[in-house]
């Protein structure tokens, strides 16, 4: 047992700063007394913290104090209370951040206008029966549109051109040829489900400075009309499927610096295009988004797993060695992740899709090409542009590439069935194109 004569005096030197090992040290040669320093511990808390020090306990302690020891316990506390106010101020500083963030998103959600909803269009379903059919679900993702881009003809040796109504143009026909794909396929076979992965780069950005100086629109611009567009494309498709799903990912265009971040990457100017894409589409019901702030997600269909991600956090400058190792780089961190699963779950993680622990596809833009390789339990693919070939690639690496983006089809047994790819210059002098117009004040 702890002396009575001992208390005030390990009170004392407790708010001095010694240790309890020590204090058990002093209380052994003093008294003679053996008390273990977690017994000790325990007393303190107890009898410090459970109840008030009245007036003749803070006199004691007073008189006990010297001038030395006041002086150091004065230092201690004044030390105590910058420190509290500095960490008071930076936590209401990431508070106010993250909660004026998330005070303009739900804002969008709530008050922002939607696309009227679309009536479903029945579709003629294959005649005959066919043993083992079961329906296929078409994957087609949507990457590297670069809304705001401008790529000059004159500068290209003809070979491409791009800016808005050229993206306008390109996106009406490929939402036109995901349908028209769709429907050949319904001819031997039932397809109810459509991925549209948004795989990053969706606004050309003014991460380099001839991006800014020639960009069609600032960054607000190019983001709220690719959203605009991209929406009416969605709303386009909604009636012919029982269910679309639209996982997300960020770029590395939009950024919101110019240095490339490994913190908060989803504060991203494709991030808010996802947010006002699935406010404008909040209507239609069988439209379902998947944004989360990870660089990379992890979505199901048709019984295999997809792991998505943009691209640029891949070294060796899209090398299909480069990729392969990054795929599987990926696939260990994510089974160690698996070894933290009760560590994991005490984060609680609030997100619609949480990310599992494999993978067995992989999707990814940033290289603006159509490119395969086998990763073993799957595929890799490289999935397009929309943008087309560049003044950079062409006169920095010498290459040129088709605007084009791809669409897969899987069944839920035999997995990967097959791959189209969707060329799309050639409806740069088509007529057909989505309504590119915005009142003046977006909520009209």
């Amino acid at each position: 047992m702890i002396p009575e004569k001992a208390k005030s005096e390990i009170i004392r030197k407790h708010a001095m700063g010694e240790t309890w090992t020590a204090i058990r040290n002093w209380l052994e040669e003093e008294y003679g007394v053996k008390v273990h320093r977690t017994t000790i511990s325990r007393w303190h808390a107890k009898e410090v913290y459970s109840r008030p020090i009245n007036e003749e306990e803070e006199i004691e302690l007073e008189i006990n104090l010297s001038e030395d020891d006041r002086i150091k316990l004065d230092r201690k506390v004044l030390t105590h209370k910058a420190e509290a106010k500095y960490f008071k101020k930076m936590y209401e500083k990431v508070l106010k951040e993250n909660t004026r963030i998330d005070l303009i998103i739900d804002t969008i959600r709530d008050y922002a206008p939607a696309f009227k909803k679309q009536p479903k269009i029945k579709y003629a379903k294959p005649k005959g029966k066919v043993r083992g059919r079961s329906p296929v679900t078409a994957i087609a993702p949507l990457t590297d549109t670069h809304v705001g881009d401008v790529v000059r003809a004159d500068q290209m040796l003809g070979l491409n051109a791009y800016d808005i109504d050229i993206f306008n143009k390109r996106l009406y026909g490929w939402a036109e040829q995901v349908l028209n794909l769709t429907n050949f396929q319904r001819t031997h076979t039932e397809v109810t489900h459509l991925v549209i992965p948004m795989l990053g780069d969706m606004i050309s950005g003014d991460i380099h400075d001839e991006l800014a100086r020639t960009n069609a629109d600032n960054n607000l611009g190019q983001m709220i009309r690719g959203a605009n567009l991209i929406a009416q494309a969605l709303m386009y498709l909604a009636p012919h499927y029982e269910e679309i799903r639209v996982p997300c990912i960020v770029g590395n265009h939009g950024r919101m610096t110019r240095k490339i971040p490994a913190k908060d990457k989803y504060l991203d100017w494709d991030y808010m295009l996802y947010q006002w894409v699935a406010t404008f589409c909040r209507n239609q019901k069988n439209i379902k988004f998947e944004i989360p702030k990870s660089f990379a997600h992890i979505f199901e269909a048709a019984n295999r797993k997809f792991l998505i991600l943009h691209g640029d956090s891949i070294s060796g400058s899209g090398s299909l060695v480069g990729m392969n190792n990054s795929a599987a780089k990926l696939r260990g961190v994510l089974q160690y992740r698996k070894g933290l699963e009760e560590e994991v779950s005490r984060l609680n993680i609030d997100s619609a899709a949480p990310i599992g622990y494999d993978f067995d596809t992989v999707m990814m833009g940033h290289f603006h090409r159509v490119d395969e390789i086998d990763i073993g339990t799957g595929e890799l693919f490289i999935c397009g542009t929309m943008k087309g070939g560049d003044e950079y690639a062409l006169n920095r690496l010498h290459l040129i590439s088709k605007p084009k983006q791809i669409i897969t089809w899987w069944h839920p047994k035999y997995g990967y069935l097959s791959k189209n790819v969707i060329y799309l210059n050639r409806y740069d002098s088509s007529e057909e194109a989505f309504e590119d117009v915005l009142p003046e004040i977006w909520a009209d």
